[in-house]
């Protein structure tokens, strides 16, 4: 069979059968880049070169640019490319010009990603070329993120934590902290009004308060792979999580306390509560992510405490039309981030982060 290029939009549901065939997880999915496309980040689609025996799959967000440019960007998480067979070389350079001859005749400006940190998926990239040499390389280590083995139980688990964070799950517990997976969603708005008043305690930037609705949509999306639980004391709910296990992949997508327990540190608990649920559920490992923008910072610290196992965060950038590239960022308002990829969202980019 000859290797071709096809573009598919999420509603095909050749998205997913192409998916099965390789590793991936539920920022992958059609319906979760559906998603994306439904809440305005974007026009999801996925680009496949090859053929069922060997192929490279990427899915991605195309958003309008000045003109008739376009340009490409990562669903909210951790994707990037997937792929089988992709250890052939020759291969992978075959099927690196079939994608930019894709995006060339619809005029794509530049391609950007996040590479999933426990696929390790930046090795289908390591030998991609753009027009041009990007700021800071065109794989981006960005630092490290934490994840907890659930293949220990957890008397092991604990055994691995640090002193502090095991002394503060025993104390909450003492006090009665009781951890559940709420399978009906009874508690479902508590979670939303927790994580609203969450990023508002924290200042976070417009890009991270999401709305009831957007919410809402990701439930709907992610039906029987997103999940809530929570930590409660006397009834009452002191922290929530929003967690994804999909092909042995757990994620701690969002989390929100209630600062009336902050002496408890519910939080704390209810990941470790977390962990044995997913591994129920069937999970082998729990991803909680990096620390801020990818870096080492106190939220990374904290994430640390659980676990030993580190992971490389990396970003993947290219630039394929240098002129086009150079000639929009002229146009476009200043900005300080001048490592910020692309440059022409830059200043739109800083304005969404302030506000």
């Amino acid at each position: 069979m000859a290797e071709t290029t096809r573009i598919l939009s999420p509603s095909n549901p050749e998205w997913d059968i192409w998916l099965k065939r390789a590793p991936h997880d539920f920022y992958h999915l059609s319906a979760y880049h559906s998603f994306a496309e439904r809440v305005g980040e974007g026009e999801a689609e996925m680009v496949v070169y090859g053929t069922p025996e060997r192929f490279l799959a990427w899915p991605y967000l195309v958003r309008k640019i000045e003109g008739e440019y376009l340009d490409a960007n990562s669903v909210y998480g951790y994707s990037g490319p997937t792929g089988r067979g992709l250890d052939d070389d020759a291969f992978r350079t075959r099927a690196w010009q079939g994608l930019k001859e894709a995006w060339r005749v619809r005029r794509f400006v530049t391609i950007f990603t996040r590479f999933h940190p426990l696929l390790g998926n930046e090795q289908y990239c390591e030998s991609f070329l753009g027009a041009a040499p990007t700021p800071g390389g065109e794989i981006l280590h960005l630092g490290r993120s934490v994840s907890i083995d659930l293949t220990d139980d957890r008397e092991t688990r604990l055994a691995n934590y640090r002193q502090a964070l095991r002394h503060a799950i025993r104390q909450a517990e003492r006090c009665g902290m009781m951890i559940d997976l709420d399978s009906d969603w009874h508690y479902y708005q508590k979670f939303v009004d927790l994580y609203s008043a969450t990023m508002g305690r924290l200042g976070a930037a417009k890009r991270y308060k999401f709305s009831p609705s957007y919410f809402d949509s990701l439930r709907e999306a992610l039906d029987g792979k997103l999940h809530l639980a929570t930590a409660s004391f006397d009834g009452e709910v002191a922290a929530t999580i929003l967690f994804t296990v999909y092909n042995g992949i757990a994620q701690a997508h969002f989390g929100a306390s209630d600062k009336a327990y902050d002496k408890l540190s519910p939080i704390k608990g209810l990941i470790d509560g977390v962990a044995d649920i997913a591994r129920g559920l069937g999970a082998n490992r729990l991803h909680l992510g990096a620390g801020r923008g990818g870096s080492e910072d106190s939220l990374f610290e904290f994430k640390g405490r659980f676990s030993r196992s580190r992971h490389n965060f990396r970003t993947g950038r290219w630039i394929l039309d240098c002129e086009a590239n150079t000639e929009l960022s002229q146009q476009s308002p200043t900005s300080d981030d001048i490592a910020y990829f692309p440059a022409y969202r830059a200043a739109a980019e800083a304005e969404a982060v302030a506000t």
